[in-house]
């Protein structure tokens, strides 16, 4: 019987680029010209957490960029970055004005300077995903296997370290701890055989191509649940601007492009992102700062 386990109650007692302007030039790296630049030369800078491939983040959130361009008559210039640890200081360090970031990272946000405005409505459900002809079945079948994490930084990892230990699973002793570039990096790792068994997310299969996606299945021993992305502003982009694009937020779902975006993610909608959020953010601050310079976890090979 599959059973939800809460994510902050799970995780919080461990503690657990890409650049595409809204008129479709595409370049990479990060912003040359500082943040303040951005309002005057009318464009913003959307920052988005690099928990899939470039493509997939441009191709998912193509909606909101133009939808967000029409109604601030700005250009959008949507980044990602390579992996978690640079995302965060791109952000810090006022590169971004606009960021999609994971739950764990709010409150160094906040105290960054960041106004949370929106986070998504449906929770993201981690699963364990093999092939759809592989052999494992049970938690017992995963003993001696490969298994796939994502960046040390997300919350995948964290939360997917955390699962595998409470099911008396050790990395180094029970199982073969590869860590991945990306989710999809990881997927397709899976789909040839390099490794048997990766820790995702429900929203992460479903951006995935309808075919390569009925190569897989989840297996039914449970999963925990994590709080979806929350989208954050600069708190000096200032109070109209921010006014704005609170107001553009929320009437995105009930747009055209809006119903197109949140039907190809499968995010829900959006509910209004509390101070509460940014409070429960700060549990995993401590672990935030020590994976930014990491020890590696015994058993861990990466990719």
């Amino acid at each position: 019987m599959r059973q939800t386990v809460c994510f902050f109650s799970l995780v919080c007692a461990l503690l657990g680029a890409w650049l595409v302007p809204s008129q479709h030039a595409v370049a990479a790296g990060a912003p040359e010209r500082p943040r303040a630049a951005s309002a005057a030369g009318k464009n913003l800078h959307l920052g988005i957490v690099p928990f899939y491939s470039a493509p997939a983040l441009l191709r998912v959130h193509r909606a909101l960029r133009d939808y967000l361009s029409r109604m601030l008559g700005m250009d959008i210039i949507v980044y990602s970055a390579r992996n978690h640890e640079r995302f965060l200081e791109n952000a810090l360090s006022g590169q971004y004005d606009i960021v999609i970031s994971p739950a764990h990272f709010l409150s160094m946000l906040a105290d960054g300077g960041f106004t949370p405005l929106v986070r998504y409505r449906n929770p993201f459900e981690v699963l364990l995903v093999v092939r759809k002809d592989s052999a494992i079945e049970t938690v017992a079948d995963l003993r001696g296997r490969r298994i796939g994490l994502p960046d040390r930084l997300s919350f995948y990892h964290v939360l997917g370290m955390k699962w595998l230990n409470s099911l008396d699973l050790r990395p180094g002793e029970d199982y073969v701890l590869k860590e991945q570039a990306s989710h999809m990096a990881m997927l397709l790792a899976v789909d040839a055989g390099q490794i048997d068994v990766a820790v995702t997310a429900r929203p992460i299969l479903s951006l995935l191509d309808q075919n390569l996606r009925a190569h897989f299945r989840a297996l039914d021993i449970g999963h925990p649940v994590l709080p979806s992305l929350t989208t954050l502003v600069r708190g000096d982009l200032g109070g109209a601007e921010i006014k704005r694009l609170r107001a553009a937020l929320e009437a995105f779902p009930q747009s055209q492009e809006g119903r197109r975006f949140f039907a190809d993610s499968g995010y829900g909608g959006y509910v209004p992102a509390t101070a509460g959020d940014v409070e429960a953010a700060r549990h995993y601050e401590p672990l935030v700062r020590r994976l930014l310079t990491p020890a590696r976890e015994p058993g861990a090979e990466t990719r």
